[in-house]
């Protein structure tokens, strides 16, 4: 039974169709990736569904036991409160529950002995089930860790939401519905904001949430790579489905317009017959058959027409001119060194770059990356250090900042002077590639978004002779086809290249080295990895799971030792008796008496006793799933058990006083 579904929805901006008739449904564990040319109108449709927007026409169904997420690119959010306050909302249920259990605990202290103290202890076992099967004692490790991922650290708890940047508020958006875990998330443009570590943990987390169903509009193909189980194309206020993920789609798509191609040139070859048969014959003796022909051609026309293909832009080839090669050794960076007040970016940075090289810069937020590119470009002193261009190198810098536009020329002006040799027509077809068509190629650069003048900054850059190129996120702004023709012209773009990107898709296409920039607590490292980004992922999780593996040895050769030790003639055991935490405990364990303690204790452990117990059974053992239920329930008893008794000590210890 589908989660969600869209009948005919349609909708209209001051008369311009965005939506035309959009079916559709989403299905539990179906992520779905929604692509499109900007402006298509991706965002409308999610907002549609989430309730945010309606439609003009056309119906919206959610099944009313599903629970809904919608993570928006301008998330709202609660300024005044902090931000644990605000990713907590999604624990209401949870806290009221917890309130509960602390009010039957009061009641069973109240109350020593009698009906109303067994009334309360039934209350409070039957509140202590439901909060478990909730995940109630997992509540703050759970937040914790998405927090943690999500690059919240334990002291921006308290920071108010008002104080946080644009970048965070949506983190933090996403660290509710991670925790929210709903039955159906609606997520607009998801990855923006979050260094490549974040972005591979919210992949994993969202492919483990496989019963949800999922919409998600995003730019990222890499995200949608590793997410998507379905796309969805928008064009023209239609969608057209493709099963599998953005490569899949990537190829199917070339198929189907392939296909429609031909039957289109087919259909355009028949049309030119049928016309011909009409001017030969509309006069003589088949006159009749002619005016028949005309009659049906007029109605074939139509379809036709419709039927015209769409979408050539991917199949536009850019080549990269070479002003003239460089020496075989185009830079040489010795122990460079780089920090912004106590904060430390970079030390001892060496680098050997030849001729030919396409090197990718990355690392988290922060990690000093464009810093890097800037102090390679000679815009900003190293701390120590050296940067050593070779001989006869021709270098472009594609910044985020695009400070080398002239702000007093039109875009066709600025793509003219970056190359005077190109004919007009060219440099429209290249305006058009970058969304600037008709009049648009006559408008000042002055005036134009930070957005477009990205666009003319790349486009300038394609035109330029050069033989070595610097950019910082050159994919920022380009859409999908855009990003795969700036692909296809740096991979056959015979110069030197040093990037800085977040798109994952873009430095697999691009790159085949990785100058890898990683931030520590013993201070900045870096390393250069020979090889693609996907196949640096692959490194990264071997060099885990060996880690992960030698640890486990090391525990197993711990225990052995201490199972010896123990078992020594003449070994004694020490037994330290454990300290009374010195954490606040909870207040319904507060407001209990020595003696409900210790009973609370002994009523814990024959719940893990009877937990433990029931693996024997033959029904839960052959179920992997119940299996993962009860070990996840028998842990959860041990830390209440362990935390029941730090209460009885610390009680103890009072009473001893």
């Amino acid at each position: 039974m589908a989660v969600a579904e869209l009948k005919d929805i349609t909708k209209a901006y001051s008369g311009r169709s965005i939506l035309r008739g959009i079916t559709l449904d989403l299905q539990p564990g179906q992520r779905v990736g929604l692509v499109g040319p900007n402006g298509a109108g991706k965002t409308t449709l999610v907002k549609i569904l989430a309730g945010v927007e309606e439609a003009d026409a056309g119906e919206v169904q959610v099944s009313q036991q599903a629970t809904l997420s919608y993570v928006s690119q301008k998330p709202r959010l609660d300024p005044e409160s902090t931000l644990q306050q605000q990713v907590s909302l999604v624990f209401a249920e949870l806290h009221a529950v917890q309130h509960k259990m602390e009010q039957a605990a009061a009641a069973m202290a109240e109350h020593p002995s009698g009906p109303l103290h067994d009334q309360a202890i039934a209350e409070y076992d039957h509140l202590q089930h439901h909060f478990e099967h909730m995940g109630g004692w997992d509540i703050e490790r759970r937040l914790d860790v998405v927090m943690q991922q999500l690059g919240f650290k334990q002291a921006d708890y308290l920071l108010p939401i008002k104080a946080l940047s644009g970048g965070q508020k949506s983190r933090a958006q996403l660290a509710q519905m991670l925790l929210m875990g709903p039955d159906l998330l609606l997520l607009d443009e998801p990855t923006n904001h979050l260094d490549l570590p974040m972005l591979d943990w919210l992949e994993q987390a969202l492919c483990e949430m496989s019963d949800a169903a999922m919409l998600i509009v995003s730019h990222d193909r890499y995200f949608l790579d590793s997410v998507a189980t379905d796309i969805i194309e928008m064009s023209e206020g239609r969608i057209e489905h493709y099963p599998g993920n953005y490569s899949d789609y990537i190829v199917l798509r070339a198929e189907r317009m392939l296909t429609r191609q031909r039957q289109f040139d087919q259909q355009q070859a028949f049309i030119a017959k049928q016309e011909e048969y009409i001017r030969r014959f509309q006069a003589g003796q088949r006159a009749r058959q002619a005016r028949g022909r005309k009659i049906r051609l007029g109605r074939l026309k139509e379809t036709a027409l419709a039927a015209e293909p769409r979408g050539k832009k991917a199949d536009i080839i850019l080549n990269l001119a070479i002003s003239r090669h460089s020496g075989h050794e185009v830079l040489k960076v010795q122990d460079l060194a780089k920090s912004f007040g106590a904060k430390e970016l970079f030390r001892a940075l060496e680098l050997n770059v030849i001729r030919g090289s396409r090197i990718g810069i990355v690392g988290p937020n922060g990690s000093g990356k464009s810093t890097l590119l800037n102090i390679l470009a000679g815009n900003l002193q190293p701390d120590a250090g050296t940067v050593h261009w070779g001989h006869a190198v021709a270098l472009q810098f594609y910044q985020q900042e695009h400070q080398d536009l002239d702000l007093k020329k039109n875009i066709f002006q600025e793509l003219r002077a970056a190359r005077p040799t190109a004919s007009e027509q060219d440099l429209r077809d290249l305006a058009a590639l970058f969304q600037f068509r008709g009049d648009d190629i006559e408008k000042p650069v002055g005036v134009l978004s930070g957005g477009e003048k990205a666009r003319v900054a790349m486009a300038k850059l394609l035109l330029k002779p050069t033989n070595t190129i610097l950019m910082d996120e050159p994919t920022n702004h380009l859409d999908m086809d855009t990003c795969r023709v700036v692909e296809a012209a740096l991979d056959s773009y015979d110069g030197t290249l040093i990037l800085v990107s977040h798109d994952r898709y873009f430095l697999d296409s691009v790159c085949d080295q990785l100058l890898v920039l990683e931030p520590g607590d013993q201070g900045p490292a870096w390393r250069l990895f020979d090889g693609s980004y996907s196949e640096y992922l692959d490194f990264k999780r071997a060099e885990k799971a060996k880690a992960s593996a030698q640890e486990r040895q090391r525990r197993e050769k711990d225990n052995i030792a201490k199972q010896r030790g123990s078992s020594a003639p003449g070994a004694v055991k020490a037994s330290t008796p454990a300290k009374p935490t010195a954490k606040k405990l909870p207040l319904h364990l507060q407001k209990l008496t020595l003696d409900q303690t210790e009973k609370l204790v002994h009523h814990l452990e024959d719940e893990l006793k009877l937990r433990e117990e029931s693996f024997g059974d033959a029904a839960i053992a052959s179920d992997r799933k119940r299996v993962a239920e009860v070990t996840h329930q028998c842990e959860d008893l041990r830390k209440k058990i362990s935390e029941t008794m730090a209460a009885w000590e610390a009680k103890a210890a009072e009473s001893a006083r």
